[in-house]
Parts: structure tokens; sequence; C-alpha cells
């Protein structure tokens, strides 16, 4: 084929209509013709002996002032994997830069990041049990992770060299790098993390990264690989496209991630210097998010105030309670299906702690569930079903592993609906931000998806005995 064609998937008619209003130059740069024009531009200067084949539109995101970020995948007639293009669209001005990756304003560093030479020299210096560069014949690097805010999870594969003395402690190695100094604060977590786990009891316990070294000049922190994969989002594909009911394998990973959230929050976090988070932080968080929407698409930002105000309201005065659940824990403060792995053996490990907190253990699970609500819906909006029964393995399963076991069973039973109250909160609250997040990348079907699941109300408490 020798024709260029331009393919894109559309990001949106509905928000890009209300986009088109405020910003046409953002719609232009998402525009196929255009994509593929900027593209040859690019091709032109950098590789002119190749040919622009095709290009696609992907990571959108825009910007409160107006302006955008996104992404071209552009294919080329010369062999190889697709090239990928960064495009900033400013909110005024003639000047829409294009770069091709990794030239990353955000994240000036990883181009750096991503040298195999310059990596090999620097891991053999900072990871434990490499013996120096010598001992690494090559190091490979592969981009596994990279979302549209400031950070690019790497990996390293590394073959030991003929200066080694053997294999290589950790022949995988995973580096984060991010646009701040947040690296450091990141491993500091770790080990929090690390040593509050240390302590449970073996059933209990879920396997964290550890981490390696931290490279301020590269802004880079480096962990350990643990075993498993996020089987859980696959999961739950599989079975919203197969219809009613759950198999095993997903209850058993639903259940795990429960398990996980309980380990997290059963670890001592006494002395930490970690943020603190509670509803009152929370809403700021969401009511900044709606805020930034208020310029475009200021109906959705109202329908998801009236939310966020009806799920605060049911909680009302639950704040002055004290003890459990309303005690603050250790909390992932990201927990959602696609960070929690699952090795053959169904042992559960827990990724992705850069938001590692202080908060009451609702934060997480109404997060969690959120997601695995909006996920389900988004895959078919028949999932209901399905989604309340694996609600209730997860609560269900927390709440055995969690829920005080001392004191008098009205005591016991009030706790628990007082979590699930919160949890409903917290859940209503990630549930918004979600939706401001789709209306940023311009995705109507997942907003579509957070405001079916918030319109459904709390018909899925139901699921869970207490």
């Amino acid at each position: 084929m020798t024709t260029a064609t331009a393919l894109a998937t559309p990001p949106g008619e509905a928000l890009r209509a209300a986009v088109a209003r405020r910003s046409p130059r953002v719609v232009e740069a998402l525009d196929p013709g255009h994509a593929l024009a900027r593209a040859r531009a690019w091709a032109a200067r950098s590789v002119p002996d190749a040919t622009v084949e095709a290009v696609r539109v992907r990571s959108v995101r825009y910007h409160p002032d107006g302006g955008c970020t996104l992404r071209y995948l552009v294919q080329l007639s010369s062999a190889g994997p697709e090239r990928l293009l960064l495009v900033r669209v400013p909110a005024s001005g003639t000047g829409i830069a294009v770069r091709p990756f990794p030239a990353d304003p955000d994240l000036p560093t990883l181009r750096h990041a991503l040298d195999p030479l310059l990596m090999r020299e620097v891991l053999g210096r900072v990871v434990p049990g490499t013996g120096g560069a010598r001992a690494i014949g090559r190091c490979e690097v592969d981009v596994v992770r990279y979302p549209r805010e400031e950070r690019c999870v790497l990996r390293y594969r590394l073959s030991p060299g003929a200066g080694g003395a053997g294999e290589l402690h950790h022949p995988v190695v995973f580096g984060k790098v991010y646009g701040d100094s947040s690296a450091a604060t990141t491993a500091a977590g770790l080990r929090v993390l690390r040593a509050g786990l240390r302590v449970l009891p073996g059933p209990l316990r879920v396997v964290v990264p550890q981490p390696l070294a931290v490279v301020p000049s590269l802004r880079l922190g480096l962990t350990e690989a643990i075993p498993g994969r996020p089987v859980l989002p696959d999961l739950l594909r599989r079975a919203c496209e197969a219809g009613p009911g759950a198999d095993r394998r997903l209850q058993e990973a639903v259940a795990a991630a429960a398990r996980a959230a309980a380990a997290v929050h059963a670890c001592d976090s006494w002395g930490t210097r970690l943020p603190v988070r509670d509803l009152a932080v929370e809403r700021a968080l969401a009511e900044r998010d709606l805020t930034a929407l208020d310029p475009v698409w200021p109906g959705v930002a109202a329908y998801l105030r009236r939310r966020v105000v009806g799920a605060l309201e049911a909680v009302a005065g639950n704040g002055s309670a004290t003890g459990w659940p309303v005690v603050p824990v250790l909390a992932h403060g990201d927990l959602t299906p696609g960070q929690v792995l699952l090795d053959d053996s169904g042992r559960a490990g827990i990724v992705d702690v850069d938001t590692l907190c202080v908060a009451e253990p609702a934060l997480d699970l109404g997060r969690f569930l959120a997601y695995l609500h909006v996920a389900g819906i988004r895959r078919s909006p028949a999932a209901w079903p399905l989604l309340a029964d694996l609600t209730g393995i997860f609560l269900t399963t927390y709440l055995d592993v969690q829920a005080p076991s001392a004191g008098a069973g009205n005591v016991a039973v009030d706790a628990r609906r007082l979590l699930l109250a919160r949890t409903a909160a917290y859940r209503v609250l990630a549930l918004a931000r979600l939706g401001a997040s789709a209306c940023r990348q311009l995705k109507d079907d997942r907003l579509g998806a957070a405001t079916d699941v918030l319109d459904a109300g709390n018909d899925w408490m139901r699921s869970v005995a207490v």
C-alpha cells in the first residue's frame, strides 16, 4: 500500500464538540489529516528517506488553560516499530511543538534512563549484587508503561558479563522516571510498607518490590522485579464479554485484592511522614478537578458536584466516630484492579506505591470499587449482576480479614455498616475524579460509564452481609 492513510480512534464526539468552541486548534491537532501533515513534516526533517504510511492519534489530555498534549503513533515505510511523536498544543499562539519520544519536556532525564550503555554503568554502580558495570554484559531497556502524567516505567534486562563473578542477583530491574524528586519519597514509602508487612502473619503477607536504589541525577527510582501479573483487568474483561457469572479465577483474584488491601491497612503507620488524606482532602482534590471542567463542560461538572455533595451528606457526622474503621491506617492511595499482581500460586503482590499515604480504610476500598465498576460497565452495560457478585466477594473478604473481632456483636455490625457507608462516599469521590479525567482525555465512553455507575447509586452494598 503506497497511499498514506491516517487512522485515528475518535477521542469523543460530544466532548470534542465542546472543546471546538473554546480551543479550535486542539481539535485541528486531533484531526487525522492534520496529524498526517504534522507527521510528514517531522519525517521530512528527521527521516527524509522514509515515507509516512499511517498515523494514529493517541493519549489526548486537554489542559485547563485551553491547551492540549497528545501523541501520534507514526508508521513509516521502513521496517521497524511505530515511532511515537509527542505533541503539545499551546493555549494561544501558533507554535505546536512536535517532539520524537523520548524528548519529553516533562521528563527531561528520560532519554538518559533509556540509554542502555549509560544505564549499564549506572546499574552496575548502584544496584546491589551486580558486581560493577564489567559484571553486566548487556543492558536492554523496555518501556513498560508511559502514562500521560510525568512518569515512565522502564524494565532493565541484564545479562552477565565477562567480568562478573556469577549470576546477577537482579537480572531484571524496574525503573520509574519522574518529573520531580518523587523517587526518593516513593522508596521511603516502600521501605515503610515492607517493614510493616514483614511482621504480619504469613497468610496475610503480600509481596511488594524492594527498593534497590535512587539515582537523583536521573530522577530515577529502581526496584526489584516481583512475581505475578495484573490478571484482574483481563479476567474482568473476559467475564463481561462472556455474560453473567464470574469464573473461579476472577473470584479468587478479587478476593486476593481484598486480602492485599487488608494487609496494607494492617501495617503500622505510626511515625511515618506520609501524606494524610481524609474526606476533606479528597473532596478538595475532586473540586479542583471539577473546577477545571467548568469553562468547557459546565453541565458535566455540575452533575458530578451534585453526586459528590449527596455522597458526603449521606455520611455527615460519621467523621466524629472513633476507632475502626474511621481511624487512619497505612493506605495504598491509588488501589485499582491493575495495581494488584497474582503469581501462579495465587499470592498477591502490589505495585505502584507512589501514592502511599495515611487514610481511613474506606479510601482504598472506595477507589478500588470505583475502578472495578467503571471497567465492567464500560465493557458491558449488563455487567451489574457480575459486578455485584465481585463487590460482595471483595468487601466480605476484606471484612473477614480486617474487621475487629473483639467487642459486642452489635458494635461489630455498626462498625461494618460505617465502613460501607464511608466506602460509598470515597467511591463517589473517585468516580467524580474518573469522570473529570475522562473529559480531559475526551473519552465519551469512559465518562458515560462513570455516570452510569453514579446513576446506579449504592445498590452494590446489598451484596455485602453485615
